[in-house]
């Protein structure tokens, strides 16, 4: 049984075949440009904002702020194309810390676009993650995927190699 976490749900959201990937351990190569760009503002984006890199259990938060005495739970990301999974990744991370008693809430952060997207976890929400989990479970346990061909998502993938090539 795998452990799931806020990567493999944002893997999950984009692609089935990277989710496996990432769960079997099979990682993009590091030189890949488009996670450079992403660790870098990820580095350099809102500084002196809250607490960066905070890391709790199976989570790693993007950054931490407490602001009119609510804990807000930032997640950053390059650009808006991968929102969809971005935002499933930020309902995991709100469901996990609702699991310890933390309420709070979530913030979607494109900085170079100057994005700042509220995320709240509703009832139907975790609902919808926590069968994502399940299904994250069970793929995980198959074999590889069959490639999600689709020309748009996949031309800036990190595993277009392992895909395409």
């Amino acid at each position: 049984m795998i452990d799931v976490n806020g990567y493999l749900i944002l893997s999950y959201s984009n692609c089935h075949r990277e989710a496996w990937l990432v769960a079997h351990r099979i990682f993009p190569e590091n030189d890949n440009t488009n996670l450079a760009l992403g660790r870098l503002l990820h580095e350099t984006s809102y500084e002196n904002k809250g607490e960066k890199d905070v890391v709790i259990d199976n989570i790693k938060l993007d950054l931490v702020q407490e602001k009119k005495g609510k804990t807000i739970v930032g997640e950053i990301k390059k650009s808006k194309y991968s929102l969809d999974g971005a935002r499933d990744q930020l309902l995991f991370y709100l469901i996990r810390l609702k699991e310890m008693g933390v309420e709070a809430e979530g913030l979607l952060l494109v900085p170079k676009e100057r994005k700042r997207i509220p995320v709240i976890l509703t009832a139907e929400e975790e609902k919808r993650i926590r069968e994502m989990s399940d299904e994250i479970q069970k793929l995980v346990d198959g074999p590889i995927p069959p490639i999600e061909r689709s020309q748009n998502r996949c031309k800036n993938c990190a595993y277009y190699t392992y895909c395409w090539v």
